[in-house]
């Protein structure tokens, strides 16, 4: 049976004009991009454990704002089984509200299920409720009314909302919507833990005697949640921080600087068992 091949789309680019959190309560007006890009790449991260694939169809470095069309010709093309687009939302101006809103574009009544289930599920990890009047709607966005597969746009919090924005700007929101988001995936799809010996299922990254696919990862940390620096002192690993730009480097994590996200992103990956030797 071929594997599940998953559409990640982390909206807009760095650049695009607009987009971007009201200076007024976020003076970095951190860009829409980022935080869209902050959690597909932890929800690319936490997929690595399960028997599927991953296509990202947006410009995983921000310097292009691909076009709709590319995003969804790119999907439909490869066949994606499933097609989910990041962005955040605006147009509250500073005042009062907000919230998370899922929406989808297909007639089927399975698609409005699929995208209630997708809303509760990142309410329940994030609790980003608001007071929209509609928490899933019907509408044709592009991205969503153009692919061939189930596609679901969440808008994830409003960038211009004094509620929402200490919010959506904090690690934990992201990381929680990116659980919430595999959760549904994994529910959607029936996706499966990676198997790492032939004929059974190990948990991701256990060391496998005269196994040599898993002797490219290290361990997997399995302790209390901590940081990561903690987390790789007590698997005896080096945890400076010209080790661990080594180690993001190794990953594909590039210009680590030791920020807060690619730190969660290598985290991540050492919870799940997928993070590669440097």
């Amino acid at each position: 049976m071929n594997k599940k091949l998953i559409a990640l789309d982390a909206g807009h680019g760095m650049v695009t004009a607009g987009k971007r959190c009201l200076q007024s309560l976020d003076p970095n007006q951190t860009r829409e991009w980022w935080l869209n890009d902050r959690i597909m790449d932890q929800v690319q991260s936490l997929l690595a454990t399960y028997d599927c694939q991953v296509l990202r169809v947006d410009d995983t470095t921000g310097a292009k704002d691909i076009s709709l069309s590319a995003r969804v010709k790119e999907a439909n093309s490869a066949k994606a089984n499933i097609y989910i687009s990041m962005h955040h939302n605006a147009g509250l101006n500073g005042r009062s509200g907000g919230g998370t809103v899922v929406y989808y574009s297909s007639n089927k009544l399975e698609r409005a299920v699929q995208a209630q289930k997708l809303y509760n599920a990142i309410i329940h990890r994030t609790g980003l409720s608001g007071n929209r009047s509609e928490k899933v709607v019907k509408k044709g966005f592009y991205v969503i009314a153009h692919t061939t597969m189930p596609a679901f746009l969440v808008e994830n919090g409003f960038m211009d909302s004094p509620t929402d924005v200490p919010v959506i700007l904090s690690d934990q929101h992201a990381a929680r919507t990116a659980v919430a988001v595999v959760e549904f995936l994994v529910d959607a799809l029936q996706l499966k833990k990676v198997q790492t010996v032939s004929g059974s299922q190990s948990p991701a990254g256990t060391t496998v005697e005269g196994s040599t696919a898993d002797s490219a990862y290290y361990p997997a940390y399995t302790g209390k949640k901590t940081t990561l620096s903690a987390a790789m002192t007590s698997l005896r690993l080096n945890s400076t921080y010209a080790y661990r730009k080594k180690i993001a480097s190794a990953n594909g994590i590039q210009g680590y600087m030791g920020t807060a996200a690619q730190n969660t992103l290598i985290y991540n990956l050492l919870v799940a068992g997928r993070l590669k030797r440097a």
